[in-house]
């Protein structure tokens, strides 16, 4: 093997453009392999835990969604792999994870559970299938099955913002949208934040006839919110918290306006009692009930969910597509934000790079120290960029998505990866048969530096075999991206170096260019 590898030798010095083709091929099949990988950009936890969250329609009781919930959690008993379930209603679950949303409150058609699984494995298995059966039971609602994942918290994975002064086209560019996200594939439900037509009642008030029966419309404005919201009569004390208690009209006077109408209303002292319909009628009307600003301007958010370990990069792609084929076009004056994943991936990615770009100029003028010279620091540089490629190969090769894990290994590589080329052209320039151009010196010095340099590869490609092995889909890009590219890394210090140091002494020294060959 040694006298192949030194007739190799022989052929890169002899031929040094041939031996930079030979470097860079690998190096571009990666670049190129990596627009084809799937894009993920924060990953899932392997966790033996999911979400649940469960929204009834509007107008549902808080006794409504236990029913629904406790439905849901009849057919989750029903699978063997499900251990435990747990729900929350009416309000936010606590904080289990580090990027979990919280804030929902008082909404009684609101539920969100936690359902643990015997492993790891179990929830990856059943998690697509719960959300299915789930929606399949209950068509009315929204119910959404969520693996924990990585990432800053979102509303959505896909969020879609129009952003323009008139709410009535915003509402219906909205509506538009949902309808096109809807069809695309691997999306479940659409929710927008602009809230239009929200169903609202309005009594019309005689004020004449409650100024007879010795009221005022306040009082009016009192009777009516005590009997739907009810009013705090009291507290309980549990543990170190304190529980306001509400009394509250029955459901049967609060669940449809003819009942509201008939509810009994205290009169003056002495004046015999009304029901709240002698003193108006209710109408039920439209209006506006929600409107939101994005830097004080109107907007309308349309979000779009996804099913489990479906990627948003590609639904985003394909519903693009499918907006164009429409020909829905943004009319002048209102514009389309994209927001969800892809903006905090924009976000990530602006701060990853804040910092990498100090720390890359500082690492190529520590080799400019080292050579003193731009050219064989240039050459580090050319090593350094190539060895990205290379890391895209090693995912590639494993098949694991482009995501945040793999470019930070991908980044992390790059002042490894010159550690074998700065060995070689550092032994080369120390070397004066080597600078003055003696092939034989050249070829020798590289095999010198091999076996240290084959030697930091296999040892670093060892540590990282146990998380290439175990497959976690946390670690393994981070993995494929570092152990793919410092085993190209090898290539590029043995074929790429000697190549460049061979052309930059044939340009220091061009008198030596005919002596050149092999000895």
């Amino acid at each position: 093997m040694a006298w192949l590898y030194r007739k190799a030798l022989d052929g890169v010095i002899a031929q040094p453009l041939l031996g930079l083709v030979v470097g860079i091929m690998l190096p571009i099949a990666g670049f190129a392999a990596a627009t084809t990988l799937p894009s993920q950009f924060f990953p899932q936890t392997e966790r033996d835990m999911f979400q649940l969250r469960l929204i009834g329609p509007p107008a549902s009781s808080i006794e409504e969604t236990e029913r629904r919930v406790q439905a849901a959690t009849a057919l989750l008993r029903e699978r063997e792999a499900i251990l435990d379930v747990a729900w929350v209603l009416g309000e936010s679950g606590p904080r289990v994870y580090y990027n979990m949303l919280a804030g929902v409150s008082g909404r009684p058609n609101y539920a969100q559970g936690f359902v643990r699984a015997a492993s790891q494995e179990d929830t990856r298995r059943i998690v697509a299938d719960v959300q299915s059966e789930l929606r399949r039971t209950f068509p009315d609602s929204q119910i959404l099955a969520l693996p924990f994942e990585q990432g800053p918290p979102s509303p959505a994975p896909i969020e879609l913002t129009l952003v323009g002064p008139d709410l009535a086209v915003l509402d219906t560019l909205a509506d538009d949208i949902r309808l096109i996200l809807s069809e695309t594939p691997g999306v479940t439900y659409t929710d927008a934040g602009l809230a239009l037509g929200e169903p609202v009642a309005r009594l019309s008030a005689d004020e004449a006839a409650a100024s007879l029966a010795g009221l005022r419309l306040t009082d009016l404005a009192g009777r009516l919110r005590a009997e739907v919201d009810g009013v705090t009569g009291g507290s309980v004390l549990e543990g170190v918290e304190e529980l306001p208690v509400r009394v509250i009209a029955p459901q049967s006077r609060r669940q449809a306006l003819d009942a509201l109408s008939a509810a009994p209303m205290p009169t003056a002292p002495g004046a015999a009692t009304a029901s709240i319909a002698a003193f108006g009628d209710f109408t039920l009307a439209p209006e506006t009930a929600v409107i939101t600003r994005k830097d004080g301007e109107r907007a309308n958010a349309v979000y779009g969910f996804l099913a489990p370990y479906v990627l948003p990069a590609p639904v985003l792609e394909d519903f693009f597509a499918r907006m164009d084929a429409a020909g829905l076009e943004i009319p002048a004056g209102y514009r389309l934000e994209i927001g969800g994943e892809a903006e905090n991936q924009g976000e990530a990615m602006a701060d990853l790079m804040s910092t990498a770009g100090p720390l890359l100029v500082l690492m190529v003028a520590a080799v400019v120290l080292a050579f003193n010279s731009f050219r064989y620091a240039g050459v580090i540089f050319v090593v350094g960029f190539l060895s990205v490629g290379l890391a895209m190969f090693g995912v590639w090769l494993f098949g694991t998505p482009l995501g945040f894990n793999a470019i930070v290994g991908s980044l992390g590589l790059v002042g490894l990866s010159i550690n074998g080329s700065i060995v070689v052209l550092s032994a080369l320039k120390a070397n004066e048969q080597a600078r003055a151009g003696d092939p034989a010196a050249i070829r020798e010095t590289v095999i010198d530096a091999t076996r240290h340099i084959l030697a930091t590869t296999l040892t670093t490609i060892g540590g990282f075999a146990p998380l290439l092995i175990e497959g976690d889909s946390f670690w393994l890009p981070f993995a494929a991206a570092v152990a793919g590219g410092v085993t190209g890394s090898a290539v590029l210090a043995l074929v790429f170096a000697p190549a460049a140091f061979v052309l930059l002494a044939r340009f220091d020294r061009p008198a030596l260019a005919g002596q050149l060959r092999p000895a």
